[in-house]
């Protein structure tokens, strides 16, 4: 984008701009940035100039430029669509949330193949580069920004001086500075990203669902529609005189499936089959004993560990080692006292956090660090009214979210806002009579 051309944009944002003036919006703390990758296919070069809108880049593609019309744009890491449309100025545009208040924006797309709320993986399609937009002075090329949301809104500003852009890093290099030229710059966006902690993700789509047990022992099933829920599925009965019940990714084939502890104090494993469940798998004894069990990729292979709090408050992790459980490892003390433990992916690193409400009622997040607990984070108070508590990425954005059924039997979402929750959305009602809820 030339001077003249950013002049535009900044005066078609400047109204918004004065809005917000007088603001004062305090931001959660900022997460480390994704591994950024350049947002094109594999092994092709790419010329990037940031002109005199540093950082903001301009990329053409190598040699001459030729091929830049129509060329793939990937995503450059995982994260959820949260601006995909036509601007008057900037043409097709997209902005994904990657998480931890990083955002990455791509103006002048020729198309757009994601919408907003879409979760998108690393080197997945997202549109294509063209020359949308009076901005693009019908020169095709890709405008691109990193940014980070300064102000915690949950969203980046672009394309104007004084934005909350930031300097772009592909694969461990900076490209900043103005007036700068780099060439031949190789895309190392050579494979999807994978997705490997996945708790109630039943479908397998990125975004977790809910699964609950009713009154009538009837499991069931319900899909996560954008941020609702869809009409239950019935994928199980009989699962009444079940002590514990979870939901994650035990087999590590991207869908998660069913672990419970019967009466008897056995533990099973009920695999996922197309969203059905199988015939169960014994993977232990003795569990009718432990207040908390809970399933999360605690290792961050991609199998659904296990996690328990026995009779002396003692927090275990049991290894998934092949679909059968290893000799555990002790990772806490005193939890004994918790009315509610749970674990997931809240700092989104790819391994299992665990958060707990205490007696006292303040919800703790416990980061995982090297297969040990940090320092714990409050993250909350108030949970001592809530007769289930878990945590799944609900958003779809790599960071698990927070889910609770409180006092009046509604289940609300509080999503993960930079290591925050925020103002929670209430996803349905009538859950007070579930003994479990995941």
């Amino acid at each position: 984008m030339s001077r003249g051309r950013t002049a535009r944009l900044r005066a078609a944002v400047s109204a918004c701009l004065a809005a917000a003036a007088g603001l004062v919006v305090f931001a959660s703390p900022a997460q480390a940035a994704p591994a950024f990758q350049l947002p094109f296919e594999c092994g092709q070069e790419w010329r990037l100039d940031t002109w005199a809108h540093s950082p903001a880049l301009d990329m053409v593609r190598e040699p001459n430029q030729v091929g830049t019309l129509g060329a793939a744009l990937l995503a450059p890491a995982a994260g959820t669509v949260n601006k995909s449309t036509y601007h008057d100025n900037a043409g097709h545009m997209i902005q994904i949330n990657h998480g931890g208040g990083h955002f990455t924006t791509y103006l002048h797309l020729d198309s757009r193949a994601v919408g907003v709320g879409a979760r998108v993986a690393r080197g997945q399609l997202i549109g294509r580069v063209g020359k949308s937009g009076p901005t693009s002075n019908g020169h095709p090329h890709l405008h691109y920004e990193q940014g980070f949301d300064a102000n915690g809104d949950g969203s980046a500003t672009w394309g104007f001086a004084g934005a909350e852009r930031v300097a772009a890093t592909f694969d461990g290099v900076t490209y900043t500075g103005a007036s700068r030229t780099w060439r031949d710059v190789t895309s190392r966006n050579c494979q999807e990203e994978p997705d490997l902690e996945r708790v109630s993700d039943f479908s397998g789509d990125g975004h977790s669902d809910v699964l609950g047990v009713n009154a009538a022992g009837e499991l069931l099933y319900y899909p996560n529609n954008g941020l609702a829920l869809s009409t239950p599925d019935q994928i199980g009965h009989g699962w009444g005189s079940f002590t514990q019940v979870m939901a994650a990714d035990f087999s590590g084939d991207g869908h998660a499936d069913v672990l419970g502890v019967n009466a008897a104090g056995e533990l099973h494993y009920y695999p996922n089959n197309d969203l059905a469940l199988s015939s169960p798998k014994q993977i232990g004894h003795g569990w009718d004993s432990f207040t908390h069990v809970m399933a999360a990729d605690f290792s961050g292979d991609g199998h659904a560990d296990v996690l328990g709090v026995n009779a002396a408050g003692e927090l275990l992790y049991y290894p998934n080692n092949d679909l059968a459980l290893s000799t555990p490892k002790q990772i806490g003390h005193g939890w004994n006292a918790f009315t509610h433990v749970m674990a997931a992916d809240f700092s989104g690193d790819g391994h299992a956090d665990v958060l707990g409400v205490n007696a006292a009622g303040e919800l703790l997040y416990y980061p995982n660090n090297n297969l040990a607990l940090s320092t714990p984070k409050q993250i909350g108070h108030g949970w001592n009214a809530f007769t289930q508590v878990f945590a799944s990425d609900f958003s779809g954005d790599g960071h698990a979210d927070v889910l609770g059924v409180d006092a009046a039997g509604e289940l609300l979402y509080y999503p993960n806002n930079g290591l925050a929750l925020s103002t929670p959305k209430q996803i349905g009602h009538g859950w007070g009579s579930f003994p479990h809820v995941m």
